[in-house]
């Protein structure tokens, strides 16, 4: 677990103050959607170019479950059962196809997906045929939009491999807490911005096959102290854990790790 120093947060903290200044509210950037929804023929392919998205699944929901568990929004009974997230609202932003959605709806959550592209939208719904869970919806929708009708709906907001596609991403953090009642979470899985990042995430791992050519761009990664601050003072969170993340393109597997150099998962709480 790693929790940053004061004065990474203040220097974080002047950083975002600038880039409100030359924000606006749109959080929804059109290549993003586009190059994304390109890849809905093989969304689902296990094996496919997304393999490494389904492979991180396991560690996303236990950090979500986990995390759940240790501010006590999981019933004790339910712990470690197939009803883990029974009586929880849970919102996914940026759910794609729909591969987190689906396992976090496996557990009994009442879960919602939303996404921009109407593409991925549609193919979402189209494989949740075959789950046949009443709790799970999906709506082509932006947060800015979701938020208007939502505020302090969910248990949970989870928003994984997507802040890294974000420009405004204080805006777009600001409308998932609100959609969180206090007391609520939000989880996020990002890469790390650092040298090593740019040479394991978008060098060697696009350019070697592993991830489609084109989906990340270096300049919108995030470092955790940097994510910590935005929540912290803009979203009057407070983070719980941050937790690092390692992947093994030999072998497609995920793993914990003590080093964010690569890739991080993120955990806070609206303040009550």
């Amino acid at each position: 677990m790693i929790i940053l120093t004061k004065k990474s947060r203040i220097t974080a903290s002047i950083n975002i103050i600038r880039n409100l200044i030359h924000s606006n509210a749109e959080t929804v950037n059109d290549y993003e959607v586009d190059h994304h929804s390109n890849m809905k023929e093989y969304w689902w392919e296990k094996t496919g170019p997304l393999k490494a998205l389904h492979s991180l699944n396991p560690l996303r929901v236990s950090f979500l479950i986990n995390g759940l568990s240790n501010t006590k929004s999981i019933h004790s009974s339910n712990i470690n059962t197939r009803n883990s997230l029974k009586n929880l609202k849970i919102l996914d932003v940026g759910c794609g196809g729909g591969i987190l959605t689906e396992a976090l709806a496996r557990l009994e959550g009442s879960v919602t997906g939303i996404d921009p592209s109407k593409e991925l939208i549609e193919i979402a719904k189209s494989h949740s045929v075959f789950l046949k869970n009443k709790h799970l919806t999906y709506l082509n929708e932006p947060i800015e939009d979701h938020v208007k009708s939502n505020e302090g709906k969910y248990d949970a907001v989870i928003t994984s491999e997507v802040i890294e596609h974000i420009s405004n991403k204080q805006t777009f953090l600001t409308n998932c807490v609100e959609c969180l009642k206090p007391g609520g979470s939000i989880f996020l899985t990002t890469p790390n911005k650092t040298f090593a990042s740019w040479l394991g995430v978008v060098v060697l791992a696009e350019h070697l096959g592993f991830i489609p050519k084109g989906t990340h761009q270096w300049e919108k990664f995030i470092r955790p102290h940097e994510l910590q601050s935005i929540l912290e003072i803009g979203c009057k969170c407070d983070t719980i854990t941050i937790n690092g993340l390692s992947y093994n393109p030999l072998t497609n597997n995920w793993s914990w790790s003590d080093s964010t150099d690569i890739s991080y998962a993120l955990h806070a709480v609206k303040y009550v």
